[in-house]
Formats: structure tokens, C-alpha cells, sequence
């Protein structure tokens, strides 16, 4: 099989998104059943950052790029199935020579929209998306909590959307290293004692709430802090996105490298996610993968995807959220049962699993076109 995959999340810092396509690309490989697995990207002038950054001059760029030229670099190189990792990666399905497959992960910017786009944006993004959920042979989703969020927004055939869960790389175990732990430590200038939040200004991961429990709780434990990680969102910095709360203990340490996240995870105290609405939410399990005790929502796909091997609460509730991280904190028993927990939970989330089951799909697909 000649699977052709859009390779521009590749580009830039660790998201959700370049994550899977990772794991995805990589596992399809190790599969070793023949495929040539290809990328397709535009250079870029600028990587590394949020694509949210580029200039518009790129974004046009890559446009003309998606939907003139690689329609002819995937003809020209055999591709027999076009998989696009994210919403807006698929051109113009009429121009292309082969099958097609997104990546849905969730609907975040139409059930959220007045978060990243004025009105008349989101709107025309809405349609747009609308547009290649219904142009695309077949739409993969991460959760049966988005797959059902998609199914109720866009009214398609429900046999048209699968479910495949996302993974967790095995890079996410218990680092008892010191060296590497202090390392670790002095490179991001951690306290001592920290509970962890991930998601940094990005409004949805609704670290605002997760300051005003850290600031309930300080008022009885002030021997932890709260460390918060993640490149600020759309240039929005934390001054401005955390004005008017008690920072007091609070410590934004920015871009965490993906080398360095299972040290940070095993020496966070516990993990807090507030979420507001997440399509899987992969921090959770990469916490549970290092051993870490984990708080987070009671919302969206977040229970389904972490069971009972963690602490729910309600995400707009700053003294529940207090209370669960005092509970965490102040219960070995509970520690450790969350811990064995989040192992057994673990085991339920492979990336060889993701990937073959997303590549048996690629062959229901080939069979509808008869190839």
C-alpha cells in the first residue's frame, strides 16, 4: 500500500497533533507489511513555534501549496490514500488522484469558537470544515465522545466515522535517574515541590482556575508550588492571560523539550488538567506512564479516556479542584492506588494498536474504490 500523510504538524513544537502524526507515521513503518509510508509538507520558512504564528504570506503559501501543487506531487509519486492529521490539512478532494482519509480529533473550534476566531471566521471555518468531513471518503476520530460530538454537528453517515485511540509512547516511564532528574530540575528552575498544569495561555485549558485552587490550597500547604508549562497561545502571555490573580508561588516555565517531559512528570508531586474540553487529552496518561497521580475534569472525553484511574472534578469549580489536589497530596493510599491504576489504565493505549487499526481502515477504504 502507498500511504501518503501530511507531514506540516511535523513542523512545529510538541502539540496533541504532531504527536499522533509521529507516532502514527512511525508505527505504520514498523508494521512491515510492504507500505511506503510518504510525507508531504511545504518547506518552511519558520518552524518550531505554533503554526498559529506564521505570517499570512506563509499561510498563503501553504494553501496554493495543499491544493495545486501536492495533488501532483501524490499522483506523481503513486499515492494510492491521502491521510491528513488535522481539519484543515485535505485539499480540494476533487484534485486528488486517490482516497482520503482526516483525522478529526474534535470539533474544539466550532463547540468553542469565540475562544480563537472573531464571529465571521469561525463561521467560515465552520463551513469549510463541514466541507471536507463530507468530501472525504472517511473521517477518524480519537474518542467515541468526539466521534458522537461530530455525528451530532455535521449529520453524515455515522458508518463514515471511526474511532481509534490515540496512544502513549513508551518514552513515558518513572525517571529515577538523578542526574537526569536534577538536570531536569535546574534546566527549568523547578521548586522543590510542584503540582504541574500543561497547557499554558490556550483559554480552553482553563488554567485560570487551576491558579485560584492552587491559591485556595497554598493557604495550607505553602511548602508546594505550582509549575505551569506550554508556549503562550496566539502571542497571548501570561501576564496578560493570568492578570489578576494570585501568582504568589506560581511558576510559567514556558516550552517544555519532549526529551525532558517524563523527568518533569516524575518529579511533579501530581498532575492537575482542567480542561474544558478535550478530544482524548493525552497529558493525563503520560502522567499515569510516569507514575504521577492525576486531577483533572469530570468533562467531555476526558472520563472516558481515564476511567477511574484518576481524581474527577468539576473544571469551573476551583475549591472542588482545591480539595481533590489536597486529598492527592495528603493521602499516601490514595497516591498509590492512583498509581497502579494508571498502569492497568495504560495498557489499554498503544500506538502499534492505533496504528493498525488506522491502517485496516485505509483498507475498508481501498476496498469501497476497488483497488
Amino acid at each position: 500500500m502507498r500511504i501518503g500523510i501530511e507531514g506540516l504538524p511535523l513542523l512545529f513544537h510538541r502539540t496533541g497533533t504532531s504527536t499522533y502524526t509521529h507516532e502514527l507515521v512511525q508505527n505504520l513503518r514498523r508494521l512491515n507489511l510492504g507500505d511506503r509510508v510518504m510525507l508531504f509538507a511545504r518547506d518552511q520558512r519558520m518552524g518550531g513555534e505554533s503554526y498559529h504564528n506564521i505570517s499570512y504570506a506563509e499561510r498563503i503559501a501553504n494553501y496554493f501549496y495543499k491544493e495545486y501543487r501536492l495533488p501532483a506531487e501524490i499522483a506523481a509519486r503513486g499515492v494510492e490514500i491521502y491521510h491528513s492529521p488535522r481539519d484543515m490539512g485535505m485539499p480540494d478532494t476533487s484534485r486528488l488522484p486517490c482516497a482520503s482519509i482526516i483525522t478529526l480529533h474534535d470539533i474544539i473550534l466550532v463547540r468553542r469558537a469565540r475562544d480563537y476566531y472573531r464571529p465571521a471566521r469561525a463561521r467560515l471555518y465552520e463551513r469549510r470544515l463541514r466541507e471536507k468531513v463530507e468530501s472525504v471518503d472517511h473521517v477518524i476520530t480519537i474518542s467515541e465522545y468526539s466521534r458522537r460530538d461530530i455525528l451530532d454537528w455535521s449529520g453524515i453517515d455515522e458508518e463514515k466515522v471511526s474511532v481509534v485511540y490515540d496512544g502513549v509512547s513508551d518514552q513515558f516511564q518513572p525517571v529515577t535517574d538523578r542526574a537526569r532528574l536534577a538536570a531536569v530540575s535546574e534546566r527549568y528552575r523547578l521548586p522543590p515541590r510542584f503540582i504541574l498544569s500543561v497547557g499554558s495561555t490556550e483559554p480552553r485549558k482553563n488554567i485560570r482556575t487551576a491558579i485560584r485552587a492552587f491559591s485556595q490550597l497554598r493557604r495550607i500547604r505553602t511548602d508546594v508550588q505550582l509549575v505551569i508549562t506550554g508556549v503562550d497561545y496566539c502571542h497571548i502571555q501570561p501576564d496578560e492571560a493570568f492578570s489578576g490573580l494570585d501568582l504568589d508561588g506560581v511558576n510559567h516555565i514556558g516550552y517544555v523539550r519532549n526529551e525532558d517531559l517524563p523527568a518533569l512528570l516524575s518529579l511533579a508531586e501530581v498532575l492537575v488538567f482542567p480542561s474544558l474540553y478535550e478530544g482524548f487529552g493525552l497529558p493525563p496518561l503520560e502522567a499515569m506512564g510516569c507514575g504521577t497521580p492525576v486531577v483533572t475534569s469530570n468533562t467531555t472525553s476526558i472520563p472516558e479516556v481515564v476511567g477511574d484511574a484518576a481524581v474527577l472534578v468539576d473544571p469551573l469549580s476551583a475549591t472542588e479542584l482545591a480539595g481533590a489536589l489536597e486529598m492527592v497530596l495528603s493521602s499516601p493510599e490514595l497516591r498509590s492506588q492512583l498509581i497502579e491504576k494508571g498502569k492497568a489504565r495504560l495498557e489499554r493505549y498503544s500506538w502499534h494498536t492505533c496504528a493498525k487499526e488506522t491502517r485496516n481502515i485505509y483498507q475498508q477504504v481501498l476496498s469501497k474504490h476497488g483497488r
